[in-house]
């Protein structure tokens, strides 16, 4: 039986009321359909990257778009296949989102076959592992060690069936700190051979929709978690066997996973706020589009944007990239810094 143990820390308290401000805030927005499927839409081809940049996959973020509009792309088979999976999982996880399904073993089982298909062996896909897993660490010399062992495969399907039950059970712990834990226990079962990572990871983009704590569905925990690998495995890492982890303290974990909640969610009130004030009154123009709408995302992940930003990302002339960077100045949307060869531009405040 799944019984976590942990601690509501004063940090963790603290983060969860900034997590439930910036959510309340962000739901009152108001965004254009066009700004909002945007969002959306880089939210999915960060999430995927993300995630299987975390597993190893070396495709860059602009070739993940590439994929995710149809367009071949120079990389090898399997890492491509890996991304069209994902994309092809993502679309599944929106499904059962809609039909408010809760999270099922048959869910689960259905979302790894996406994810792995194609890249093991069928009778692996969307089935339990067989055998024996270990988890490793590559040491600097090549070497491998055991980091972890997950429980024995015989074992498998009830722990799934005790995690799914806690699931379901439990309301009154807080949707934020419920989803983090599902996450860790998840992994700490290892139920599949291989994609573990991205499957649990879906998963706990699942239970945020099915929550309703997934900020327009553009929150992307799997970019905090890539940003520093390390860190993610370490906050998993609270014993070496399934025995040992059961009696672990998992404050720790907690504390790692609501403070990169948060940490996305500032992202997420960001990108939303600066988008929903551009139709201001006191606007020129109070529509933007395509490649605008483009440049000015660019500028809440980046910080600031310069003309030749802008050439690259919308392959144009630099004429064309001042031009369309001098309409968003003109529209109140960004605001010039320097100049000359030290022009940027940065989002108006």
């Amino acid at each position: 039986m799944f019984i976590p143990k942990y601690k509501i820390t004063n940090k963790i308290v603290s983060q969860l009321t900034e997590i439930a401000e910036i959510r309340a805030l962000v739901s009152k927005s108001t965004l254009l359909p066009e700004r909002e499927m945007f969002l959306r839409r880089a939210a999915v081809v960060k999430m995927v990257h993300s995630s299987t940049s975390i597993e190893g996959n070396t495709l860059k973020e602009h070739q993940v778009a590439q994929v995710a509009e149809g367009k071949e792309v120079p990389a090898e088979k399997n890492q491509v296949l890996e991304i069209r999976n994902y994309l092809a999982a993502l679309r599944d996880v929106d499904l059962l989102a809609g039909r408010g399904e809760v999270i099922t073993t048959q869910a689960i089982l259905r979302l790894h076959k996406v994810i792995i298909n194609g890249l093991v062996e069928k009778e692996k896909a969307g089935m339990f592992r067989p055998g024996q897993v270990y988890v490793v660490n590559v040491l600097p010399n090549k070497e491998e060690e055991v980091a972890y062992t997950p429980p024995k495969s015989t074992e498998v399907p009830e722990k799934v069936a005790e995690l799914v039950g806690w699931l379901k059970g439990n309301g009154e712990i807080h949707p934020v700190l419920k989803t983090g834990l599902f996450h860790y226990q998840f992994e700490t079962i290892h139920p599949f051979t291989d994609g573990n990572g991205r499957t649990g990871r879906l998963l706990t983009l699942l239970q945020l929709y099915l929550s309703g704590w997934d900020f327009k569905k553009i929150l992307v925990l799997e970019d905090y978690y890539n940003r520093n690998r390390k860190a993610y495995y370490e906050a998993l890492q609270t014993g070496a066997t399934y025995k040992t982890r059961q009696d672990a303290d998992l404050t720790n974990w907690l504390e790692y996973f609501v403070a990169g909640f948060l940490d996305e969610a500032k992202r997420v009130k960001d990108q939303v706020l600066n988008l929903s004030v551009v139709g201001d009154v006191g606007s020129t123009r109070n529509v933007l589009d395509k490649d605008e709408i483009q440049i000015v995302d660019f500028v809440i992940t980046m910080g600031q944007i310069t003309s030749e930003d802008v050439a690259d990302i919308l392959g144009v002339p630099k004429r064309t990239a001042q031009d369309k960077l001098k309409r968003l100045e003109d529209a109140k949307v960004l605001k010039k810094k320097g100049s000359g060869p030290n022009t940027v531009y940065i989002v108006r405040k």
